[in-house]
């Protein structure tokens, strides 16, 4: 019974052993695979010996929304151009910026806004510089590097919202967010929607530079229609992440009503 005993011990504790190998084995093969994987998608495959074409161009250009890791920006022309004799996808190109401080605005969003870009075309079919490799196979296509970029809004857009009045307090949060509020929900914080501003013309009061800092209450009248409910105004934006995207509400009419101390804009 004894001896038998001494079998049962022997082989559990040689079970466990191999246990605590298999295991061990199992995690040294998932590193050795993640290592693998995180080394193959830090290749780069932008061509740097591709050369700019001579010719600057401006470009009036659109945001395709594919469901594939494909070159996604087209001229507005060749948009409304009926040309059969191209497939859609192959009028569209990459486009890559000619340093940091270019890049697409947080509050682009595809439907709303356009881009106009000066810059040069590469002579060659490749990526944008940097470009990494992924696992989903990125097709060669034609990359236009821009210098200028500015960000227009899409005539074609029309607001599903209904056109509204709204009577609105600015409110001193400490953070980079929508600021502006319904008075009516200022002590029902259950139906209070915090609102981006943003003008429709250039002609109007931007009411995101009434507060100064100390002229508190600032309350306004706006009449308009929001134009998103996921997003930001357009206008420069600093230090924004896209959790602060919010309702944003695009006015053509604008009123002080009280303007700290002042009422009336006076």
């Amino acid at each position: 019974m004894r001896h038998k005993n001494i079998l049962i011990i022997l082989l559990c504790s040689l079970t466990l052993i191999s246990c605590g190998q298999t295991e061990t084995k199992e995690r040294i093969d998932e590193n050795t695979m993640n290592k693998q994987v995180e080394k193959k998608y830090k290749k780069v495959i932008s061509d740097p010996t591709n050369k700019l074409t001579d010719k600057v161009e401006n470009l009036e250009i659109e945001y395709s929304i594919w469901g594939c890791a494909c070159p996604q920006w087209i001229k507005s022309k060749d948009l409304k151009a009926n040309d059969t004799t191209v497939k859609f996808i192959d009028k569209h190109f990459y486009i890559e910026p000619a340093d940091s401080t270019l890049k697409i605005p947080i509050y682009f969003q595809p439907y709303r806004h356009k881009v106009k870009v000066t810059g040069q075309f590469y002579e060659r079919e490749d990526y944008p510089k940097g470009t990494i490799e992924m696992e989903e196979p990125m097709p060669k296509a034609k990359v236009f590097r821009y210098t200028k970029i500015e960000t227009i809004d899409n005539p074609n857009f029309k607001p599903d919202s209904k056109v509204e009045t709204l009577t609105l307090i600015y409110n001193t949060i400490s953070c980079t967010c929508a600021q502006w509020s319904e008075t009516r929900f200022s002590n029902d914080t259950d139906n209070k929607t915090n609102y981006w501003l943003e003008p429709a013309n250039d002609k109007l009061i931007k009411a995101d530079t009434l507060f100064n800092g100390e002229n508190l209450p600032v309350i306004i009248k706006v009449t308009g229609q929001v134009i998103t409910e996921n997003g930001f105004p357009k206008r420069e934006l600093v230090k924004v992440g896209q959790d602060e995207a919010g309702k944003v509400f695009r006015y053509t009419k604008i009123e002080v009503i009280q303007n700290g101390q002042k009422k009336n804009g006076r």
